[in-house]
């Protein structure tokens, strides 16, 4: 969903800094983030001996890929520069373990080692997660390890189809629902309403002055 700021402003009749136009703008991007998406690989680091971390992965299928499709075959990538190749080690637990094949393929010209995982089963069902994916590895880079590259595969055709970058897992902050949103929505435009009062109150006395 695309906003168009400067018809949010158009049709508020009044500059960004007001403050009931930014009440409508949030509104209507809180809105557009509840339908917004995207395949999200989010991410868990821990520490475990000096240079050495452990990521552990969470992945959710939310309808991207087409509805009811699963998600069957990913890869995260790991760019050698930043990461010790031949440190990267699968610790992944069962569950998921056993209902994936997974695998860390090498590095070549150009191109990342990568964290390859495929479905064993039925994947990844359209809007589900699977969590308890995990690497240890050692880290050769500056600061500390963050997001990652990711491709998501068809399994029939093996094109990538879907591109993204791993994110932290971050404590969810529960979003304000619909109704909330729509009273929100009505105070703001009250607020408009009452405010083109206030400016065209005191033209008509003018007006009628004459």
């Amino acid at each position: 969903m695309k906003i168009n700021l400067s018809a949010i402003r158009h049709a508020a009749g009044r500059p960004t800094g007001n403050l009931a136009y930014r009440i409508l703008g949030a509104l209507i991007l809180a809105l557009s983030v509840q339908t917004a998406g995207a395949t999200l690989i989010e991410y868990e680091l821990t520490p475990t001996d000096g240079n050495n971390y452990r990521y552990e992965y969470t992945v959710t299928n939310d309808g991207t890929l087409g509805a009811g499709v699963a998600l069957e075959w990913f890869a995260i990538l790991f760019d050698p520069a930043l990461y010790d190749e031949t440190s990267l080690t699968i610790v992944t637990a069962n569950p998921p373990a056993a209902d994936w094949d997974e695998l860390i393929l090498g590095s070549g010209l150009l191109i990342d080692a990568a964290y390859d995982v495929f479905a064993l089963g039925g994947g990844i069902a359209d809007g589900d997660s699977v969590a308890g994916f995990a690497v240890e590895f050692t880290w050769l880079g500056a600061g500390m390890p963050s997001a990652q590259g990711f491709e998501i595969y068809d399994p029939v055709s093996l094109n990538v189809i879907e591109t993204g970058s791993t994110r932290a897992t971050v404590t969810s902050v529960p979003e304000p629902g619909t109704p909330a949103l729509l009273l929100l929505a009505a105070l703001a435009a009250a607020m408009l309403r009452r405010k083109r009062q206030d400016v065209a109150a005191p033209a008509s006395r003018l007006v009628c002055s004459r």
